[in-house]
């Protein structure tokens, strides 16, 4: 072994000392940059859902507050309050869904978007409407009132100067079980939820002029709504936001820039039933989603509404069973 002097053994400690000294000063000095955002995530404007994987955390890019855009156009303002959405355009043209759901626990935020279009002519896949009376399909969305719930809402009556009774009418059309499959114009048992007309608002729906969700109010308002910016085919928007399992609060949003609705009489060509358009978005405010076939086109819950077609207003099998697979009878 070799053997070195005392004074030699105290400038190596030295030497040490200072070696290991600079090697944490040049360490400090080169931490690691932040990491860069996704491409997508741009700074302000919208984002487009096609962009940006199903799942984003929220540290890659922090969604909340932000507007996505999905299907068809159908846009919705991220919550940032801790729940999520579903927003639901109907159109002249098919439908639209974008659903965004939120885990502050796991920092991550869920993309989920499906749009349809009504086919030109006669489809290969396509397969002749059930009698809606024996058509039992169906389908949830991610949350439900609790059992039990009389849904409270608000009536805006816009600017337009159109009649509450079609959106009184298309709510109590859900509740009520109402269908033409009966003697009693009433399927049975009723569903355990039910509806509570809570008076006029002077606050419009949470939506925006492009037919978008917005941020919400909690306060469930129903009525007319001038949306200008929205696509053209646009009919009617619902904007559902719930936590967990619970739904929290529901709108709905007629459109009248650019429509023409028939609210009673004979129905003049062009325009569309406001009642059956009222109870299909209802069946959204309830829990209720599209379902998609040619073969369940007599459903109230199938995307797509002709042109004086009320039939939408009366329910049929598929429509009534899932509104006693979410609630239960009465």
């Amino acid at each position: 072994m070799r053997d070195f002097s005392p004074a030699a053994r105290r400038a190596g400690a030295v030497s040490a000392v200072v070696t290991a000294a600079l090697a944490c000063t040049a360490f400090a000095g080169s931490a690691a940059p932040s990491p860069r955002p996704p491409t997508w995530c741009k700074p302000g404007g919208t984002l487009a859902a096609r962009t940006m994987p199903q799942k984003v955390r929220i540290a890659d890019c922090d969604l909340r507050g932000r507007t996505v855009r999905g299907t068809n156009g159908l846009a919705a303002t991220v919550p940032s309050d801790g729940t999520s959405l579903v927003a639901h355009a109907l159109r002249t043209d098919g439908a639209a869904e974008l659903r965004i759901q939120v885990n502050s626990r796991a920092g991550e935020i869920t993309i989920g978007t499906v749009g349809s279009r009504v086919p030109q002519g006669r489809p290969r896949a396509f397969r002749a409407p059930q009698n809606a009376c024996q058509d039992g399909a169906h389908s949830p969305e991610p949350s439900r009132w609790p059992r039990g719930t009389a849904v409270q809402w608000h009536y805006y009556a816009g600017t337009a100067g159109l009649p509450r009774d079609p959106i009184s009418k298309g709510i109590a059309n859900m509740v009520g079980g109402n269908t033409d499959c009966t003697g009693g114009g009433r399927f049975t048992p009723l569903p355990a939820v039910s509806e509570n007309y809570a008076g006029a608002s002077n606050q419009a729906p949470d939506l925006t002029t492009a037919a978008a969700c917005g941020t919400r109010d909690r306060v469930n308002t129903f009525g007319w709504l001038s949306m200008p910016a929205a696509d053209a085919p646009v009919l009617a928007a619902t904007c559902t936001w719930f936590n967990g399992p619970t739904t929290v609060e529901a709108d709905v949003a007629l459109q009248t820039q650019g429509k023409r609705w028939w609210t009673g009489g004979a129905c003049p060509a062009g325009t569309y039933s406001a009642e059956a358009v009222a109870t299909h978005e209802s069946g959204h405010v309830l829990g209720l989603a599209h379902v998609e076939g040619s073969e369940h086109a007599n459903l109230t819950m199938a995307p797509s509404l002709r042109s004086c077609d009320d039939g939408p207003a009366t329910l049929g099998k598929g429509d009534h069973d899932g509104l006693i697979a979410l609630y239960g009878g009465r």
